[in-house]
């Protein structure tokens, strides 16, 4: 009797000893999982590196010829009619890129040797051209105005001088600047200036995906083509519409000089 009675005492103090190491102190240490289960896993991070790998990268490059499938069979040309599949087509366009006129705005390719497309390689709507509008407005009217003429309040602050898209120079389509596919280029690559590398106008292609900055492009030929009509030669609900949208004085600024492409370039 006594001798269990020593053995219940050892347990119950050994027990207690233990206890005294569980009170709850803070730690960095991760905590003891007698049962891992789902819930607790390894995994890695984006761009984590690893060494399970050789090349020490988690992410793993494309297998050479894998291409894209679903659960469902899609096919392209019996659902080109389909008002539902308008949005999938477009995706599925945007996932192949294959036109450079399109994606790049470019006959052929990127980069400092590249040839700027003269004109919008889409078809240009009235619903297309709204957009524009309204992505103008959001984007590019702090620092250009909501005529183009670079008088926006941002603009007026900016450390270069907002380009007049007014002037002929980004009219004219014999010329770099004037071509619809460098302004849809500036639109989503910015302008750097050639000299010093310094970032004249950032870039919005992480805001305006391909379509939008098309649509950009439509909307300025339309405010240029608009901007040489004198106001009061207007229908009234146009003059009344340009008013309300563009509170600023056409005349702005005296003419910048011309401003460079993502490539440095004149």
């Amino acid at each position: 009797m006594q001798n269990r009675l020593r053995i219940t005492t050892a347990a119950l103090a050994l027990a207690a000893v233990l206890l005294t190491g569980c009170r709850g102190d803070r730690t960095d240490a991760p905590p003891r999982r007698f049962f891992p289960g789902m819930d607790d896993q390894q995994k890695w991070d984006p761009q984590e590196e690893t060494a399970f790998f050789e090349d020490g990268r988690t992410a793993r490059p494309w297998v050479d010829g894998a291409v894209a499938f679903g659960v469902a069979t899609f096919d392209p040309e019996a659902m080109a009619g389909e008002p539902w599949a308008r949005e999938m087509l477009r995706d599925r366009a945007d996932l192949l890129a294959e036109d450079d006129r399109v994606y790049l705005g470019t006959t052929a390719g990127a980069g400092p040797d590249a040839t700027f497309v003269d004109r919008i390689p889409v078809g240009v709507t009235m619903e297309m051209i709204e957009r524009g509008e309204e992505r103008f407005n959001i984007y590019c009217s702090a620092c250009h105005g909501y005529t183009g003429v670079g008088d926006g309040m941002v603009g007026q602050k900016w450390s270069y001088t907002p380009a007049n898209l007014m002037i002929d120079l980004y009219q004219d389509r014999s010329q770099r600047q004037g071509k619809d596919g460098y302004l849809f280029h500036v639109v989503r690559e910015g302008v750097w200036d050639p000299a010093t590398g310094a970032n004249r106008m950032p870039g919005y292609k992480h805001a305006v995906d391909v379509h939008d900055a098309w649509a950009i492009v439509a909307y300025l030929r339309v405010l240029q083509t608009r901007g040489g009509v004198p106001l009061d030669d207007l229908d009234p609900t146009d003059r009344e519409r340009l008013l309300r949208s563009a509170p600023t004085t056409a005349a702005g600024p005296a003419e910048p000089e011309p401003i460079a492409s993502a490539g440095g370039e004149q």
